[in-house]
């Protein structure tokens, strides 16, 4: 009978990205573990998969709805819909592994990236266009009406 009373461990984790427009990516790659936390050998086929967490401009990734990644990966393309605007989004990650029993890592290091997201569009037309004709003395205006 196997106990639950033990984590994987092992994450080094890279991030790298670039963005000048939405939408922006994050490519995310990392080192599988080969123990447990007991120091017991892991082998690649008993990783199930990997839980890849990320925050918005909020606090440290963990809870939400995670994206999960085969366990046969090592990476992952992760594809973010940013609005342009004037300050930069600082979007923060983190992994978890899970073996093939349901046993989960902790939380890996976070990793953080930031985005500069402008946009690379013309502007919208102004709206709500107004005007006003002054007339001076002697001066006559003259209304043409539509057909």
């Amino acid at each position: 009978m196997k106990f639950a009373t033990f984590l994987l461990v092992g994450f080094l984790v890279t991030l790298a990205g670039t963005a000048s427009a939405a939408p922006a990516t994050a490519d995310l790659s990392w080192t599988a573990p080969s123990t447990r936390v007991d120091g017991t050998p892991l082998a690649a086929e008993e990783i199930k998969e990997y839980r890849v967490y990320y925050t918005i401009d909020g606090t440290a990734p963990g809870t939400g709805d995670p994206i999960v990644v085969d366990g046969t990966s090592a990476s992952e393309t992760v594809t973010l819909e940013l609005t342009p605007r004037v300050e930069p989004y600082v979007v923060s990650f983190a992994i978890k592994t899970v073996d093939t029993d349901g046993l989960g890592s902790a939380l890996s290091d976070v990793v953080t990236k930031t985005f500069e997201v402008e946009s690379t569009s013309s502007p919208r037309a102004p709206t709500n266009l107004q005007f006003e004709i002054t007339c001076g003395e002697g001066c006559t205006i003259k209304k043409k009406l539509m057909e």
